[in-house]
């Protein structure tokens, strides 16, 4: 079955909306839930992940990360930073994994010296959670393909230069090109249309990753219209092939 990984900022746009997405999303088709972490470092995320970020920006983050640990159902990873938690990153993480967190993706994280990067790699793993990947069409070959055999769950693909933001070039041809490099379910994702959806899927994508596309539904027609995309995403990826 294709994975639909679903995206959203922790406690946006309030704690309520927030906690009634991560319930009923999961019941609607999400398969791993990915909570990012507000953050003033977003580098590598677009202007309304961006935006989410700056909303919550002063919540109690223990506090949030614990009623959330009582909704989690399916696999969660944290998407943070690692220049946030470079100085208290084994406290963070033991965090995470007391709130029912499965794993972390740290788009910031550099994987081009494999040997530094397979130290931090044990780390993660030496405190019981999963180590997600994230690559870019930048990314040259060889890493790549040395990086897909570490990342844990999936390999994470991001076809744009930040979440949402339009390329030019179609993600099915990205897709083709790494996928005989990728030994890992490639998981796709930065601003996916639904015939991106359809034509990455062909290409080889096990699945994609959806985050921007909920934030402006709740933005502008509010939580029932983002919840009802999780439902239109489940079925797209069900009769895609």
């Amino acid at each position: 079955m294709n994975c639909l990984v679903c995206y959203m900022t922790l406690g946006y746009p309030n704690a309520d909306t927030f906690e009634e997405f991560i319930e009923k999303s999961q019941k609607f088709g999400c398969d791993i839930l990915e909570v990012g972490i507000p953050t003033n470092n977003a580098k590598y995320d677009g202007p309304v992940i961006k935006s989410s970020y700056k909303k919550v920006i002063k919540i109690n983050l223990e506090e949030e990360l614990e009623k959330l640990s009582f909704l989690i159902k399916k696999p969660t990873l944290a998407l943070t930073y690692l220049e946030d938690h470079i100085n208290n990153l084994e406290e963070f993480l033991k965090m995470l994994k007391k709130n029912n967190f499965s794993g972390i993706l740290m788009p910031d994280l550099i994987i081009d010296y494999i040997d530094d990067y397979k130290k931090f790699h044990e780390f993660v793993k030496r405190n019981e959670l999963n180590d997600v990947m994230f690559v870019s069409p930048t990314v040259p070959d060889k890493i790549l393909q040395e990086v897909s055999n570490y990342s844990d769950i999936f390999l994470y693909y991001g076809i744009r230069p930040t979440t949402g933001i339009p390329i030019p070039i179609s993600p099915d041809v990205l897709v083709k090109r790494v996928r005989p490099l990728v030994n890992n379910k490639l998981i796709v994702g930065f601003g996916l249309s639904n015939e991106d959806i359809k034509s990455v899927i062909k290409a080889g994508a096990d699945g994609i990753a959806i985050g921007t596309a909920f934030i402006k539904k709740i933005d502008s027609e509010g939580l029932e219209s983002s919840l009802n995309l999780v439902k239109e995403l489940r079925g797209i990826l069900d009769e895609a092939k």
